[in-house]
């Protein structure tokens, strides 16, 4: 049942000591004046029970308090510390000096009902929508978009300790069958997989030779337990935990010669790998050829002349950067955004994000995507003359051949010109690198996208669009290095969604504060990346 907050005066409010205190220009004061009114009780009575129970803590009170926990970059103990002693904080959600406003668990209980009621978003888009009511940004303004990469908040097993978690996951919710735990503790020792040996290898610093049989020791212990499970009735507490195990055993294990169980080697590995049981939804991924990280992503969408985020997307740590981008802008409809233009870097410059969002009344402005190195630095596509009537392609030195055959898995046209005419070309070095010395086109069915793409490409009014780019790195940097987006606080792409959603949140209102004031807040983690 939820009860509103006591509006009745005292000695002790913040408001009658503090007047003086907290400066004109005060974040904490403009917040106060300019958020409190946004968020009200009334906007999140949904997810609270009518006629039963005790009266909660009030959930604007919580929210404002994750909102300024996230500003400061505050653990939950420390934003529950804050709220008792800060008295800017005090300030700010409009507290009594003598007040303890709540429990740091009160902050995990709230938003983890959030998640319960697919709310998560809606303090983001409540602050959006105000912004947008305001004019702070237009409609159909130009937006930019890139990612960053969170790490997960995990420690990078080694293969025993990932097979011990596995077992670990198993035997916690099998152990209130009391038959079937004991049947299995006379053929594996349970005392291995307690909750305080599960990440021990064993004693002493490990040799690989003690590795592998070690591994070998975990893995058939793990072959016990699915052997013990496979006969029962089984729920879906148990059910996901067991599937799991099995995974990590055939993802990462293989026998050698002699039959014995090994660590699979890193290229015999599956792209979209399991990573910890503790957090399926992590995943390893890449900034480069040579830095890898093991977590999740985040692609964020920003107007470009006031530099408020639009919105936040996130994906696994594998996921190609674009992968989020059409939904980014879609997304953006429920608020009144169209954006007339999306700038950004060449990996979102896909023919395929293009049609979908020109769908969407968007243009996409970046450099052409081509997932081929060997056609980089060669003649381009433009070059040459396309007959879609006829199928037929002409080359750049007159040479004009039709369509070899269709490509279903990628929807194009392959097209071979003849090695004798290729053979004896002037410019055969400039056109293609094929070890059959031939040039080979692919037109897919986007091709006239393309096409327009690539025209506009060549435009004066790309390169202004395109200066406009580089500016979103500043709005990833302030994420990062001002409230802690590198690392993801919670476990899971669900909970992960919300701790960026409340950190642009923060950093909304910083700019929001900024703009209307016409100055910086005067806080040192208020300073611009």
């Amino acid at each position: 049942m939820l009860k509103g907050k006591e509006n009745q005066g005292s000695f002790y409010d913040a408001d009658y000591v503090c007047e003086q205190l907290i400066p004109k220009d005060s974040f904490y004061r403009k917040f106060r004046g300019m958020v409190t009114p946004l968020i009200q009780d009334a906007d999140l009575d949904g997810m609270y029970c009518d006629d039963n129970g005790r009266p909660p803590i009030s959930p604007s009170l919580l929210a404002m308090a994750i909102i300024l926990q996230f500003y400061r970059g505050f653990s939950d103990r420390e934003m529950e510390k804050a709220c008792m002693f800060d008295i800017e904080i005090k300030y700010a959600l409009g507290l009594r000096l003598d007040e303890r406003p709540f429990d740091h668990s009160s902050l995990g209980d709230f938003r983890q009902r959030l998640l319960e009621n697919g709310k998560e978003k809606e303090i983001f888009d409540n602050i959006l929508g105000h912004l947008i009511a305001q004019g702070l940004v237009k409609k159909d303004e130009i937006q930019r978009i890139d990612a960053t990469h969170v790490l997960a908040d995990l420690a990078i097993p080694t293969m025993v300790t990932l097979v011990k978690k596995g077992i670990f996951a198993v035997l916690k919710p099998l152990s209130k069958d009391k038959e079937v735990y004991e049947g299995l503790g006379k053929a594996v020792d349970l005392r291995e997989y307690s909750k305080e040996k599960v990440n021990d290898e064993g004693p002493g610093r490990m040799d690989l030779e003690k590795r592998k049989r070690k591994l070998v020791e975990v893995v058939a212990d793990a072959q016990q337990v699915l052997e013990h499970t496979k006969d029962l009735k089984i729920d879906k507490r148990l059910k996901e935990p067991i599937e799991m195990l099995k995974r990590i055993l055939r993802e990462n294990i293989e026998e050698d010669e002699e039959g014995h169980p090994k660590e699979r080697g890193y290229k015999d590995k599956p792209k979209d790998i399991l990573v910890s049981p503790i957090d399926p939804d992590a995943r390893y991924g890449a900034k480069s050829a040579t830095k890898r990280f093991m977590g999740y992503k985040a692609n964020i969408t920003e107007s470009v002349e006031n530099n408020i985020i639009t919105n936040v997307k996130v994906m696994p740590g594998n996921a190609h950067d674009a992968t989020t981008m059409v939904a980014a802008v879609v997304e953006q409809k429920e608020l009144g955004l169209v954006p007339a233009k999306v700038i950004a870097d060449a990996a979102y410059g896909s023919t395929a994000n293009r049609e979908k969002l020109k769908a969407n009344g968007t243009m996409v402005v970046a450099p052409i995507y081509n997932k081929n190195d060997r056609a980089k630095g060669i003649y381009p596509k433009s070059m040459f003359k396309y007959d879609a009537e006829n199928k037929l392609l002409t080359c750049p030195q007159g040479v004009t051949t039709e369509a070899a055959y269709w490509d279903e898995l990628h929807q194009l046209h392959s097209f071979h010109f003849p090695m004798s005419k290729c053979n004896s070309c002037v410019v055969q070095k400039e056109c293609t690198r094929d070890l059959d010395r031939r040039r080979t086109v692919g037109i897919s069915i986007r091709h006239e996208e393309m096409m327009a793409a690539e025209t506009y490409n060549r435009s004066e009014q790309y390169r202004k669009d395109m200066k406009l780019r580089p500016a979103v790195e500043r709005k990833l940097a302030e994420l990062i290095r001002y409230h802690g987006m590198r690392r993801a606080r919670y476990r899971g792409l669900k909970k992960l969604g919300l701790q960026c959603f409340f950190t642009a949140v923060a950093v909304n209102i910083k700019r929001w504060i900024k703009l209307v004031s016409g100055s910086s807040p005067g806080l040192a983690g208020v300073a611009t990346a």
